[in-house]
């Protein structure tokens, strides 16, 4: 499975990747308008995924998500992984 990625999609899917395996995913809210416009690409084509903060939470947080917190924290897919890997390290 062959990618064409721009540089800027491939720099924020190595963040996405840094941050999932650091702390779970990336907060939506840290991410610019730009930003923004390329995670809707990455998700488009599968390399990342866009979930709910409080979509499996645990005790308590869910009467956060009733009081309208809608947090959205992206995670790398496998496809994601492999799309990484074809790149190559950078």
């Amino acid at each position: 499975m062959a990618f064409s990625l721009s540089p800027p999609e491939v720099s924020l899917l190595r963040e996405v990747r840094a941050s999932d395996e650091d702390h779970g995913g990336l907060n939506g809210e840290e991410l610019d308008s730009d930003e923004l416009e390329t995670m809707g690409k990455l998700c488009e084509l599968g390399l990342v995924e866009a979930q709910s903060e409080y979509g499996e939470a645990p005790d308590g947080e869910e009467d956060e998500a009733a009081m309208g917190a809608t947090a959205l924290i992206y995670r790398i897919t496998g496809h994601g992984v492999t799309a990484l890997r074809e790149v190559g390290p950078g």
